[in-house]
């Protein structure tokens, strides 16, 4: 049965499983040409030596880390509210929530930065300074926008708990936050290198619209159910949000409240003032500490909607785990395998994407066939080679496949190739070309 735990690997998933392959100097190697700092891939290094390269041995590592994300949750919640089946409640909302299942089943940072993300709020929220810095830097380490949880910890702790008046006590205060500091010294230029690298390199990212910040924090309180379904999801959440115990824990709400936000804050800013740097898989410890603000301090005569809430996105998470709707890259690798005869000779059709580390990965390897210009940055281009680019194509050559995702009518190789058959699998497609007769 295909589910999200073993679907066919996508660009991003395939890029970063090639990197984990390689050995560790070489990988950490990529990590620097990158834009991300080395937490996920020291990690996924680690693992891959244990459980191997396929699907599932990748994705198992993710599942792990979202599932304790969602451990830290309720963790948060019991913290304030010291009730158990509350706690039990919003960890699995933080699980089930169908936007953050997807995330739990794909080879990238997000999970590892949500899992260290929602430690590192659990431990500023009990004060456990050992583990907050151990989580906070793991954290940094694994994603810059880490970096906007710390100042929304930063803020609040200066603004609401410092003691300026004792300042023979300065030091103490600021102690977990100077040991943060200074840990993530050493990657200040890596970070600094990686972040001028982004700005004028063509990367993807586009300046949020306020109405686009406002849809994602809709589908984040709703959980990213399906549309029709997100007006009665919010009703239910908003008299979660109503009904709670304010007066016994509306100071520690507003708390959880600034430090979960800050990163959507901040990220905002960041995005008009210097690059773009706003998107919702980089907010996915949003999307969690929201599950923290809807279940902490709730009235217990409300718990039976709460419950509602966790079947309602189980359901919907169940239906998205056994529909993926990752593109079938291991059946399309295996029917370009079985097609492949002699003076052939494979390309990726650069379009609107390419699929250079999915051939890689399934063993279909095929340069992207750029004739005119540059490949921007968001294509991965620390990994690449001289050899995964293609200016033109081989004389010798007697037929060429277009690996692509992009219409027929869109395909076009140099004269004297012309389009002879092809072969669908959803939006994959191999596109012969045979020379003119």
């Amino acid at each position: 049965m295909l589910t999200l735990l073993n679907e066919s690997l996508w660009g991003d998933e395939g890029f970063s499983a090639l990197a984990v392959m390689k050995d560790f100097g070489e990988m950490m190697g990529v990590v620097m040409r990158d834009t991300a700092p080395p937490g996920f891939y020291v990690l996924g290094w680690l693992w891959t030596r244990i459980v191997g390269f396929s699907e599932i041995g990748l994705r198992s590592l993710s599942l792990l880390l979202i599932l304790g994300a969602s451990i830290f949750a309720g963790m948060i919640v019991y913290h304030v509210s010291k009730r158990r089946y509350l706690a039990v409640l919003t960890g699995l909302l933080a699980l089930l929530s169908p936007f953050t299942l997807p995330y739990a089943f794909e080879w990238r940072m997000y999970a590892l930065l949500c899992f260290a993300t929602l430690g590192s709020i659990y431990f500023f929220t009990a004060r456990k300074w050992t583990g907050y810095v151990i989580l906070t830097v793991l954290a940094l380490y694994t994603h810059h926008l880490a970096l906007f949880t710390v100042a929304g910890q930063g803020l609040w702790y200066l603004v609401c708990e410092f003691e300026w008046k004792k300042w023979k006590k300065w030091f103490k205060q600021l102690k977990p936050f100077l040991l943060v500091g200074l840990l993530y010294v050493p990657w200040l230029y890596p970070m600094y290198l990686q972040t001028t690298r982004v700005q004028g390199a063509g990367f993807w990212l586009k300046v949020p619209k306020i109405v686009e910040v406002l849809g994602l924090m809709g589908r984040f309180f709703t959980g990213g159910v399906v549309e029709e379904w997100r007006w009665k999801i919010a009703i239910l959440v908003g008299v979660l949000l109503l009904g709670k115990y304010w007066k016994k824990m509306g100071k520690k709400w507003l708390e959880v409240l600034v430090v979960v936000m800050a990163p959507v804050v901040f990220s905002y800013i960041v995005s008009y003032l210097v690059t773009p740097v706003f998107y919702g898989r980089y907010l996915l410890s949003v999307a969690i500490g929201v599950t923290v603000l809807i279940g902490m301090g709730l009235r217990k005569n409300l718990i039976h909607i709460l419950t509602l809430l966790v079947i309602i996105c189980g359901y919907f998470s169940y239906q998205i785990f056994i529909q993926p709707k990752k593109r079938p890259f291991r059946q399309f690798a295996g029917y370009v395998k079985s097609e492949l005869r002699e003076g052939d000779y494979l390309i990726n059709f650069n379009g609107a994407a390419h699929h250079l580390w999915e051939t890689k990965y399934y063993g279909i390897g095929a340069p992207i066939y750029v004739p005119v210009g540059e490949l921007p940055l968001y294509v991965g281009t620390a990994q690449m080679t001289d050899e995964d680019i293609l200016k033109s194509i081989p004389e010798d050559v007697k037929r060429v496949g277009a690996v692509t995702s992009e219409p027929l009518e869109k395909v076009e190789i140099e004269e004297p190739w012309e389009q002879r058959e092809y072969k669908e699998f959803g939006e994959l497609k191999i596109i012969w070309f045979e020379k003119e007769l």
